[in-house]
């Protein structure tokens, strides 16, 4: 079972390495063949600079006569040269490149890089076997071979091919030139343990420099993925406070125009506020979560906003309604319902401001609601308003006291009035902590926010 889960964790490592070398497998392409050419480019003045010091020597030597008693000396001049011209030959060509004289760049990258890799693996395996006829060494070899794994990162298929026949330069060379069994034996088994190793180590620098960019470009898009997003959610925070501003706005719009409605008429000011107060305390004594307070105190608020539509002469007339009139009296709910319908913070309160003035025995308007098919909030208001109207001055008559107000609910539990809140409301009052408003109140104390 572990070795299964292990197994299927494995594969699911290495699809995603694959899924993200073939995602960069271009990008990784060019950043690799630009960075084998920087260091080649490097490598050319180094190995010029190197290659004068040598053939200085080589010229020394052959004062001394070392041309004369091995000849090998001379080859190792020869070599020298080679070396000499070819390395300033690619820097020539490398400077061509930086006046554009190449359209495709990543080509000649790539060119200089391969050849720079064959011609120092070619020549390490070819001085080396000159070597077997002055000291019998092999240092250049493994020189040239360790330092092309390191210097460069070559494809494994690729550099396994430079190895493999710069190998069999090495093996065929020595054979034929090295006399000495020993020394052969033991070149042969260093020179295959250096090529082996140099190549294990190119396919490991390799593999972790692609694994290394990788890793690099995924932070980066993961980087600029939360930038973006960042940048997102910033646009949507500013667009959420211009809304809520406009929120805001649109709410104090419609509450100012709630309390000019009710200035129009100097016996109905403050009663929205007074209906919210009330209505606030009832909820806080039943323990309403926050929300529903803050709904029930806007719905308060907002209750007569469709007096708006009813005529001056109805909503002041000092007399009763004639049977014209009291329809158009009866309309304010439902034109409150429509004002605030286009209005967002409003459309969990609709049913309350449209169903304030429905009766608990189904005998109210505008639907003839029955019990508990009433809003609850609106049940609350039913009460809150009531005890404003009463214990509040009309042009018709005189206020009345609390308590008539309070036998009136008590009189109108069941039929009017929701029995359950009256007795709350009652037993509210009888507490001491509902205490009678006065007709004039500041509307930003009670506001709900």
């Amino acid at each position: 079972m572990l070795n299964s889960y292990k197994r299927n964790r494995m594969l699911s490592i290495g699809e995603k390495f694959l899924n993200s070398f073939e995602n960069y497998k271009d990008e990784i392409k060019s950043e690799l063949e630009y960075i084998n050419y920087t260091r080649c480019h490097n490598f050319f003045i180094l190995l010029i600079a190197a290659s004068c010091i040598l053939i200085y020597t080589d010229i020394l030597g052959k004062g001394n006569g070392l041309w004369d008693k091995t000849p090998a000396y001379r080859l190792l001049f020869y070599s020298h040269i080679v070396i000499l011209a070819t390395m300033s030959g690619l820097l020539i060509l490398s400077w061509f490149t930086k006046i554009n004289f190449f359209k495709n760049k990543l080509f000649f990258y790539r060119f200089i890089s391969l050849f720079f890799a064959v011609f120092w693996t070619f020549m390490g395996a070819g001085t080396s076997v000159n070597d077997q006829l002055i000291h019998g060494q092999i240092t250049v070899y493994v020189f040239t071979s360790c330092a092309v794994a390191i210097i460069l990162y070559i494809k494994p298929f690729i550099s396994f091919i430079i190895y493999f026949l710069s190998y069999l330069i090495f093996i065929i060379g020595i054979t034929k030139v090295q006399g000495n069994y020993n020394i052969l034996r033991g070149n042969y088994i260093n020179g295959t343990l250096i090529v082996v190793v140099a190549w294990l180590l190119s396919v490991l620098l390799y593999d972790l420099k692609v694994k290394d960019f990788i890793k690099k470009k995924t932070i980066e898009r993961q980087r600029n993925e939360l930038q973006s997003t960042n940048r997102e959610l910033s646009k949507a925070n500013s667009q959420l406070e211009l809304s809520l501003r406009a929120l805001d706005e649109s709410q104090n719009m419609i509450f100012t125009l709630a309390m000019a409605l009710e200035s129009k008429d100097p016996y109905t000011h403050g009663h929205s506020e007074r209906v919210a107060e009330y209505s606030l305390e009832l909820a806080r004594y039943l323990g309403l979560p926050e929300k529903l307070q803050e709904n029930l105190w806007r719905a308060a608020i907002l209750h007569d906003i469709g007096k708006i539509g009813i005529p001056d002469a109805i909503l002041n007339k000092t007399g009763s309604l004639s049977n014209e009139e009291w329809p158009i009296m009866k309309s304010h709910p439902e034109n409150g319902e429509n004002i605030c319908s286009k209005l967002n913070f409003a459309r969990e309160i609709l049913p309350v401001i449209r169903y304030h003035h429905e009766r608990y025995d189904g005998n109210g308007y505008p639907d003839g609601l029955i019990g508990d098919n009433i809003p609850y909030l609106a049940r609350i208001i039913s009460i809150s308003d009531t005890v404003d109207a009463i214990t509040s001055k009309r042009s018709y008559r005189l206020p009345r006291t609390f308590q008539t107000a309070i036998d009136e609910l008590i009189k109108g539990a069941g039929t009017q009035f929701d029995p359950v809140l009256v007795n709350a409301f009652v037993e509210l009052f009888k507490s001491g902590k509902l205490v009678p408003k006065k007709e004039s109140t500041t509307l930003d104390k009670l506001r709900i926010t």
